[in-house]
């Protein structure tokens, strides 16, 4: 999350929520949340579990001032019962409603809007079935995936039913591959596992629309330009602006080279993105 929003690495420790605890995330990088933020926009973080976990409440809040909306805030508000939990806190299918109802207020405004949700019923381990699950598949996990998929496309649909939707870009984007290890055992190991990344209604068009190799840094510019900012020189931060033909730091030094030297210590990292002073 933070890498697609802030086009840099973590080079910290998350274990056990140890960073973030301080009330500080990443104070040195600037957001799509501040940029949205700088230029009136209305903006809203929606998931289905404790916005604390990993420090994501206060780098979202940091970072562009986000309105969260977790497992606390909405049984604070008594939109959900106060003893309800399931899965990581709740189910897609409570979140998708959810959506649709802060979707449709932001619009209501008149006000530019970023809103963003966190689905999680696909998780490891086996995923969570739900009420909406169909049983097609042997394998219960592969009916959470096709379940997850229904939703996903079903709220893009409705979403492009709503008057707001012809100024309004939509991203895709998967944070990791699937930790189900029981699941791949059924996979080719030949076959080459990729996250699947999307924009719909985008203000730019690619340059170079086929098998760009690239990191999560990179949804960086990427987004910002499919919202229609010029990003000059077509590089912000680590990341590389997409809808350009201009190389990404992968397609330039590749994969391994690239994984290396982020690993390494850097002395600039910790002075002018996490702010400390030895």
């Amino acid at each position: 999350m933070v890498a697609q929003t802030s086009g840099v690495v973590i080079k910290v420790s998350l274990k056990a929520d140890t960073y973030g605890a301080g009330d500080v995330f990443l104070p040195g990088v600037t957001s799509i949340g501040q940029f949205l933020d700088e230029m009136g926009y209305n903006q809203v973080l929606l998931l289905g579990s404790n916005a604390e976990f990993h420090g994501r409440e206060i780098y979202f809040t940091e970072h562009g001032n986000y309105s969260i909306l977790d497992t606390d805030a909405l049984k604070a508000s008594g939109r959900l019962p106060e003893d309800y939990n399931e899965w990581w806190g709740f189910e897609d299918e409570k979140l998708f409603s959810y959506a649709k109802e802060e979707v449709t207020r932001l619009a209501a405004a008149g006000e530019p809007f970023n809103f963003t949700m966190l689905t999680a019923d696909t998780h490891f381990p086996d995923g969570c079935h739900c009420d909406l699950c169909e049983e097609l598949y042997e394998e219960p996990y592969a009916n959470v995936l096709a379940c997850s998929s229904r939703q996903v496309n079903d709220f893009i649909e409705w979403i492009k039913e709503q008057p707001f939707y012809e100024n309004t870009t939509i991203v895709i984007s998967g944070d990791h591959l699937t930790m189900d290890a029981g699941f791949m055992d059924q996979v080719n190991p030949n076959y080459t596992r990729t996250i699947y990344n999307c924009f719909i209604n985008s203000a730019a068009k690619p340059v170079k629309e086929k098998k760009r190799q690239f990191g999560t840094f990179d949804l960086y510019p990427t987004t910002l330009a499919a919202l229609g900012v010029e990003i000059k020189g077509g590089r912000l931060a680590l990341g590389t602006n997409l809808f350009s033909d201009k190389a990404t730091l992968t397609e330039q030094f590749g994969y391994a080279y690239l994984v290396g030297e982020l690993q390494k210590q850097s002395d600039f990292y910790d002075k002018e993105l996490l702010l400390l002073e030895n």
